[in-house]
């Protein structure tokens, strides 16, 4: 059995968490819950800034229960901890600001971790020039709800490479065939604070989706910049493709998603035929694709839809379009360039 002391309990990893730790954590928070209320205005000039202050209602991060960290050493002694922007030498804080080394019998333990935010992932933000892997849409004109896709590569035209495109999903760029051409895409797409003056791209050609378990080759569409100065002929994270090549077997490949980011995965089936996928509008097969498995974790996520799938040379392979918990599919890059006369842009 772990040994106690009046101050904590040794070796915090076995054993439950005491009614005595619960309440001295609760009464250090709740004391200074009021300094952090009152002080919101000051700690959000500070925050822009990125300036600190030893006052606690701009300081203080958080309070919960670990382990007592002494000089730099791990101590196997419970405590509660208290988490702040910028740790400061007891002469540098007033008392009123100061945390008191023990609280209701129990030691505190103090330790600076910088400001808290929301952690965005970079493919979900707002790009310009706009490259591939990144969020996209449709506007609010053409659909009245927030989602968002990815964009997977950048696209020209075989005759005109001047013209250049994007390249994601039917299902992204044309909502499974329900909006017109001309269709306003937006970069970063709706759900991720995307709104109509974010438009980059108009709806140019898709293939229509065959519904019900009919046969489908592609589920893709292509969009036309509006400007070509707003464009990167590069794909966000992993740098300008090398053109295209044909998946096979056990190809290590990788994509850049809205979602996920930049995951890693191993071919392991090709000439593929994938029934059943639950679309909007029913029940969708899609013939001779490729199915992807994760390295390390899931390769995609609802949201990755469109991405480029990578080898290790830098050409194209494949265009995510769906997935599950395990696996992913993708349609061969060849069929879908050759169904809209276009190339990969470097």
């Amino acid at each position: 059995m772990a040994k106690t002391s009046q101050l904590g309990l040794k070796n915090p990893f076995f054993g439950r968490i005491s009614a005595d730790l619960i309440a001295a954590k609760n009464s250090l928070r709740d004391q200074l819950t009021g300094e952090l209320e009152k002080a919101v205005p000051q700690a959000l000039v500070l925050r822009r800034k990125k300036s600190f202050s030893p006052a606690s209602g701009v300081n203080i991060v958080g309070v919960g229960i670990g382990e007592k960290v002494t000089n730099r050493k791990r101590t196997g002694e419970m405590c509660v901890k208290v988490l702040v922007a910028k740790k400061y030498p007891k002469g540098r804080i007033g008392r009123s600001d100061s945390i008191p080394s023990v609280i209701e019998g129990i030691p505190t333990d103090v330790e600076a971790v910088g400001y808290p935010r929301k952690f965005q992932i970079p493919n979900r933000r707002r790009h310009r020039p706009v490259p591939g892997g990144v969020s996209v849409g449709l506007d609010f004109n053409a659909v009245n709800y927030r989602f968002a896709g990815t964009l997977g590569v950048i696209v020209a035209g075989r005759e005109n490479p001047q013209r250049l495109y994007a390249l994601s999903n039917n299902h992204v760029l044309a909502d499974e065939n329900r909006v017109g051409i001309g269709a306003g895409v937006v970069q970063p797409g709706t759900l991720d604070q995307g709104t109509n003056a974010d438009q980059v791209a108009g709806l140019t050609q898709y293939v229509p989706l065959k519904f019900d378990n009919r046969r489908n080759w592609m589920d893709a569409a292509v969009a036309e910049f509006d400007r070509i100065e707003d464009v990167s002929r590069t794909i966000f994270g992993i740098g300008t493709p090398q053109g295209a090549a044909n998946p096979t077997l056990s190809l290590i490949v990788r994509k850049s998603g809205r979602t996920t980011g930049l995951t890693e995965g191993v071919v392991r089936a090709v000439r593929f035929d994938v029934f059943g996928i639950q679309y909007d509008q029913g029940l969708v097969r899609v013939d001779d694709t490729i199915v992807i498995e994760g390295i390390s974790s899931s390769f995609s996520k609802p949201g990755d839809s469109g991405s480029a799938i990578v080898d290790p040379q830098g050409r194209v392979v494949g265009l995510l379009f769906a997935g599950s918990d395990v696996v992913t599919y993708a349609i061969p890059i060849g069929r879908i360039l050759r169904r809209f006369k276009v190339k990969i842009a470097r």
